[in-house]
């Protein structure tokens, strides 16, 4: 889950239950994003622009982490993403090994 997702969670919440006090969960993941976060970060939109070029770099054995980190930095960060990416390696990988 990247930053600007668990942010307008907490501001839906906010909205809902006013008085109330957030969940631990939610403060943890909280947490666990401002630890992992970065001056300079691809958002989601970005991510999607690129995740084919990353997949196909790393399909042909060459260091993607690497040669693109930000979008390395964004599948450690958001889990949404990091699932797409997985999949797509995972089609990608099975149309090479058919090859």
């Amino acid at each position: 889950m990247n930053l600007n997702t668990l942010t307008q969670k907490f501001r839906n919440f906010f909205r809902r239950e006013p008085e109330m006090q957030l969940p631990d969960s939610l403060v943890a993941q909280l947490v666990k994003s401002l630890e992992i976060t970065h001056e300079e970060e691809c958002a989601c939109d970005e991510f999607h622009d690129l995740i084919d070029q990353y997949a196909e770099t790393n399909i042909r054995g060459e260091d993607a982490a690497r040669l693109m980190p930000l979008i390395k930095d964004h599948l450690e960060i958001c889990h949404e993403c990091c699932e797409e990416y997985e999949a797509l390696l995972n089609v990608l990988q099975t149309a090479v090994e058919k090859n």
